[in-house]
This record gives structure tokens, C-alpha cells and sequence, in this order.
């Protein structure tokens, strides 16, 4: 399954350094919501740093293996399946999408809709999302590797459509992302009434913003 090729292409990330680069954007007291938390990486480094997250994923296998990364530390976070593109029921301070979560959705009214409806005033949500120039950057790539475990990975780009193709141990995945101009995310944020920075990213591809809810 593509969740545990993900885990182990994920495991070697500097998460630490992913996490300081947000980390002026949050407060001591904060609850925080790690939304598309995949195998659970970034909400270690969450609880390493002395917050009390929650984890949502669309995955329950990814939500498992996550599971299994908190307990093998003897962690714990809340972790729960949900769909993005539906309500969420709870009110948070911030709310994490890091690690292009946002590129999985074609368009993305909707989902930031959602994610202002659980964030209480001056809330923040904070995400990355690959740059437009990737889609050309990177039409054509090829990566392939037997470590740790034999793969090839394929990209593509149709327009807007940043497609992936992934064969590894007789399984094959074709994942589609959707990467706009940087001024369409912009636009929806400011008229759904949030403040908008666009922060330094320690992956050069991405942008890293933070929407302020004013």
C-alpha cells in the first residue's frame, strides 16, 4: 500500500526544522489541529515541543501507522478519519496542513470554508503548497531507487493537474495534486475574512502561508 512507501520516504524529513520555521506563528497555549497528519511525523515533533495535538487523516492506514509511531515513543495524540471537504465539530487556535495537504483538492473554496468554521477568533491556518512553476519543473521527472525498498516514481503535468504515478513491490498508485496561481488560493482566503502572510519555507518549491482570521 502507497501509506507505508509514504511512511518510510517520509521517516528521514527534518521535521524539527519544518517545525521552527512555524513556530513564531504559534502561542504556548494553543490547541492545534494537524489536518492531513499522514503517518503521524509533524505531530511528534508537535508533542516534542510541548502542545497537546490532534491528528485527522482521510486514510485510516495512515491514521494506524501514525498510531504506531506515537506508541513506539510513548506518545499520545487523538487521532480521528475525516474528510477535509466535510465540517469539522471542533473549534481549534491553529490548524496545521503542512506537507502540500492542500494540493490533493481540486479547488479548495470549500475546504478553507471549512477550516475557518473550526478556528476560533484571530485563529490561524497554516499550509504549504507547491509553487505553479513546479508543474513544469518537474513534467517528466523520474526517481528510482532500491532503497530502503525497490521504486519508481513518475510525474507529469496536465495543466493544472500534477500527477504522479508510483510502482513499487508489483503494486502500482496514480495520486492526482492540483497546483493554482498563488493569487487563487490568496483571493478565496481574503474574501472568507482572513489576514494572509507568506512566510519563508525551508522546501524551496513550496509557498508557506499563514491565514489569520481577522
Amino acid at each position: 500500500m502507497f501509506e507505508h512507501l509514504y511512511d518510510i520516504l517520509m521517516s528521514d524529513v527534518d521535521y524539527e526544522k519544518m517545525f521552527l520555521q512555524i513556530a513564531p506563528h504559534l502561542k504556548k497555549d494553543d490547541q492545534i489541529l494537524d489536518a492531513g497528519c499522514g503517518s503521524g511525523y509533524f505531530l511528534i515533533e508537535l508533542i516534542k515541543a510541548g502542545y497537546n495535538p490532534i491528528g485527522i487523516d482521510l486514510s485510516s492506514s495512515m491514521l494506524s501507522i501514525a498510531l504506531n509511531h506515537l506508541q513506539e515513543q510513548g506518545l499520545y495524540a487523538m487521532l480521528y478519519e475525516h474528510d477535509l471537504r466535510k465540517p469539522l465539530s471542533i473549534q481549534v487556535d491553529v490548524i496545521c496542513a503542512m506537507f502540500d495537504v492542500v494540493n490533493y483538492f481540486k479547488g479548495v473554496k470549500q475546504l478553507f470554508k471549512n477550516i475557518k468554521k473550526a478556528l476560533l477568533p484571530q485563529g490561524r491556518f497554516i499550509f504549504d503548497l507547491y509553487k505553479e512553476e513546479v508543474l513544469m519543473t518537474y513534467d517528466g521527472y523520474e526517481e528510482k531507487d532500491i532503497e530502503p525498498i525497490p521504486y519508481v516514481w513518475q510525474i507529469h503535468s496536465d495543466q493544472e493537474k500534477f500527477i504522479h504515478d508510483i510502482y513499487y513491490q508489483e503494486n502500482q498508485d496514480h495520486i492526482v495534486q492540483y497546483i493554482y496561481p498563488l493569487d487563487y488560493y490568496q483571493k478565496i482566503l481574503l474574501d472568507l475574512g482572513f489576514d494572509i502572510e507568506i512566510i519563508p519555507s525551508v522546501d524551496s518549491r513550496k509557498h508557506l502561508i499563514v491565514a489569520t482570521v481577522r
